[in-house]
């Protein structure tokens, strides 16, 4: 008798096709490090590597350094085993990460560093790429095929396009937790939209990745906590039929615990760090740099500083100066943040949020216009020049990179051309802002022609949501980044990827459910 069921040759080649496909979007996922050379650095890389091998140096020991560890580890590592207090030492200055001068900065994930760690110790951090990659190809997977339903051919295709049509290569080839921002949105809506038709294991891997994310920089955390407020609320107002209604409240207890997980995962890093160097992180204070950039905060001080013993008033000579030169500039006439001692920076972070309330009290109309000027400049700030590497960065970097990594640096075939960089920014804007009037089209015409039958394909009750869901998170992630902390272009462009990829999502059902209703058709008997 013969079988009618699959040939086992026909399943061996296409295992085989499958595997070259996913083979070749993994290396398309990673060709921005393979075309440069190296994975992409950024200023802030070597903090988040030095965080977790100076933490397995103190608790291991000196024989567990590697070419990361600087020498005053060694050093306060060998003062702590000689029962020696630790401090600075002969006057030095005290640096933003210098544990052994009882400073941590927060912000910079030991969770993401634990990564970049294992990425430096398995071989010059291509491990840390190609997971990112694989974090991305299984959540395009996972959504495509096991929610949509879409062929393999779609996932092939609308992967590569997205790939090649965004930023998405630069981020997931940077050693930054940032690829992870689009990774929390892309799982968050496939758990939300998606719960009934997702597996025990792909409800496990989703959960440990939104967490992860969450954990890899404060942001994150942000902006998961904001998505499940926002769905509760809407969950709560809209309300659905009772056979809806239990995988939305699954879903949603889920993404609470996950939120409170990453909370807990905060106040552990700080209790942590509390325990081992005897003082509290110091989280930098991005808001007051903000809005003493933006203006309201400056004429506060100006008018109040006889009155308000703030800390920053010491510095009001040196105002009114951008952000980032409050924060991160060393220069005595300019730097405030980075060039003071421990209690002063100690104070100016403490002090940001009770300044935040007293400068909106003060000024609310310019408060609320520079914030809202802030949000529109995020939203539309997106380009590669953060990766770009001039002179003075190349400089930084000779200081503060193992000189393995510098001389590859030196070989790089993309940041160091800025002439290919500039070109590519602006296509990635293009991309981003088409992408998202296509979208905006789409939502209304699914709201004015859901009797059409041409939109038949695109009329399935996951879209509007996954529409809602995607947009509320990429409008989320430039408030929390713009109006916290100021416009910066990796924040926007990190998420710029989402909306040509939804798209790409829309574009390949309708053209399946069309190709599948023309074939129906050819088939019926005339």
């Amino acid at each position: 008798m013969f079988s009618l069921g699959p040939h086992p040759i026909g399943k061996k080649f296409v295992i085989i096709d499958r595997l070259v496909g996913f083979f070749f979007l993994l290396l398309a996922s990673t060709w921005a490090a393979l075309v440069n050379g190296q994975p992409l650095f950024n200023s802030d890389t070597t903090a988040y590597v030095r965080g977790a091998d100076f933490a397995i140096v103190y608790f291991l020991g000196p024989k567990f350094a590697t070419a990361w560890t600087q020498e005053r580890t060694l050093q306060g590592v060998e003062q702590r085993q000689q029962h020696e207090v630790p401090g600075v030492k002969n006057g030095g200055e005290v640096g933003l990460n210098s544990p052994f001068d009882k400073t941590v900065m927060a912000g910079r994930s030991i969770y993401y560093g634990a990564l970049l760690y294992l990425g430096h110790i398995s071989g010059h951090f291509w491990l840390v790429v190609f997971t990112q990659a694989a974090i991305f190809l299984y959540l395009s997977h996972t959504l495509m095929i096991e929610c949509l339903r879409l062929s393999f051919v779609s996932f092939v295709s609308v992967t590569a396009i997205t790939l090649v049509a965004t930023p998405l290569s630069f981020f997931i080839s940077l050693l930054m937790p940032d690829v992870f921002a689009g990774f929390l949105i892309l799982s968050v809506v496939i758990l939300i939209e998606f719960w009934n038709s997702l597996k025990s294991r792909h409800k496990v891997i989703l959960s440990f990745i939104i967490l992860y994310s969450a954990l890899t920089h404060t942001s994150h955390l942000l902006l998961l906590i904001w998505l499940v407020s926002i769905f509760a609320i809407i969950s709560f107002l809209v309300g659905r039929n009772a056979k809806s209604r239990g995988p939305v409240r699954n879903s949603l207890a889920l993404l609470l615990a996950l939120s409170l997980a990453g909370i807990f995962g905060e106040l552990a890093f700080s209790y942590g760090v509390r325990h081992t160097i005897g003082a509290d992180p110091i989280r930098p204070p991005f808001l007051m740099a903000r809005m003493i950039a933006d203006g309201p905060g400056y004429k506060f001080l100006q008018e109040n500083c006889a009155k308000k013993a703030y800390t920053v008033c010491k510095y009001i000579d040196r105002l009114p100066v951008s952000g980032g030169e409050f924060l991160w500039s060393t220069s005595p006439t300019n730097g405030v943040f980075s060039v003071a001692d421990l209690p002063t920076r100690s104070a100016l972070s403490s002090e940001q949020t009770s300044f935040a309330i007293d400068v909106f009290r003060f000024d609310p109309v310019g408060v609320i216009a520079n914030a809202t000027m802030d949000f529109f400049h995020q939203f539309f700030k997106i380009t590669l020049d953060p990766f770009f590497l001039n002179k003075e960065a190349l400089t930084a970097f000779a200081a503060n990179l193992p000189t393995s990594y510098f001389n590859a640096m030196t070989r790089s075939r993309i940041v160091m051309r800025g002439s290919l960089l500039q070109p590519l920014g602006t296509f990635y804007f293009s991309t981003y802002v088409v992408s998202l009037l296509a979208l905006l089209l789409i939502s209304v015409s699914l709201c004015s022609t859901r009797s059409n039958r041409k939109l038949h394909s695109l009329s399935l009750p996951e879209w509007g949501p996954m529409l809602t869901v995607v947009a509320l998170a990429i409008v989320s992630n430039a408030a929390i980044c713009g109006i916290l902390s100021g416009a910066a272009s990796r924040y926007q462009t990190r998420v710029s990827w989402i909306p040509l990829f939804i798209l790409g999502l829309i574009a390949a059902k309708y053209w399946e459910a069309r190709n599948s209703t023309v074939e129906s058709e050819t088939r019926l008997p005339r």
